[in-house]
């Protein structure tokens, strides 16, 4: 078998074993339904993944990889500031190419063991590190309502196909709603308050 043949079954294994676990339920699969579903038998399961919960972490590792490079500049040497429309942009776009992934990895966080549920704070902390760093200011983050705001704002980003999936938008219409939603708290939370 060559590597890209290889890498083939390995995403193969990987996109059937998330729509499984996205129609079923993590806890609801066994390993060896997971095999019959991917059509391998359970043994040649384990050479690609040494157990339902590795391969369950692989999947929502990917994603907060995939946020992370997503706030990060174009290129390196690029001015650290983008508007909060363009990440915006971006977040929607990933979640309509990805939805299943954000599910993922909000409802299977839980059945993580400890050090891959540190791995993935640890990734989701970079991520929210740097979308905080490309978009808003220390003067606004100094305020405790425009801290709190801005982790709000970022929950609020990756649940979105869980929200946006009901209300049937177009992306012109999803990217208005969000853009107002989020800009509309900033605003609010920016205002000082009255003596």
């Amino acid at each position: 078998m060559s590597t890209a043949e290889a890498h083939r079954g390995y995403d193969t294994i990987r996109a059937q074993a998330l729509e499984l676990f996205i129609h079923k339920g993590f806890g609801q699969v066994s390993m060896r339904e997971l095999a019959r579903h991917v059509g391998l038998a359970p043994g040649s399961l384990y050479n690609h993944f040494p157990s339902k919960q590795a391969l369950l972490f692989d999947l929502i590792e990917e994603i907060y990889e995939e946020l992370y490079l997503l706030v990060q500049p174009a290129r390196q040497g690029a001015a650290q500031v983008r508007s909060l429309s363009s990440l915006i942009v971006a977040h929607l776009r990933l979640h309509r190419r990805r939805p299943q992934f954000f599910r993922l990895a909000l409802h299977g966080f839980v059945y993580l063991d400890d050090a891959q549920q540190q791995r993935i704070v640890h990734k989701r902390k970079l991520y929210e590190s740097a979308f905080i760093a490309a978009v808003f200011n220390g003067t606004f983050l100094a305020k405790d309502t425009g801290s709190m705001a801005v982790h709000v704002i970022i929950k609020f980003l990756n649940c979105l196909p869980d929200w946006l999936n009901d209300l049937q938008l177009g992306d012109e219409a999803c990217i208005l709603l969000v853009e107002q939603l989020v800009t509309g708290a900033l605003r609010e939370c920016s205002r000082q308050p009255s003596e």
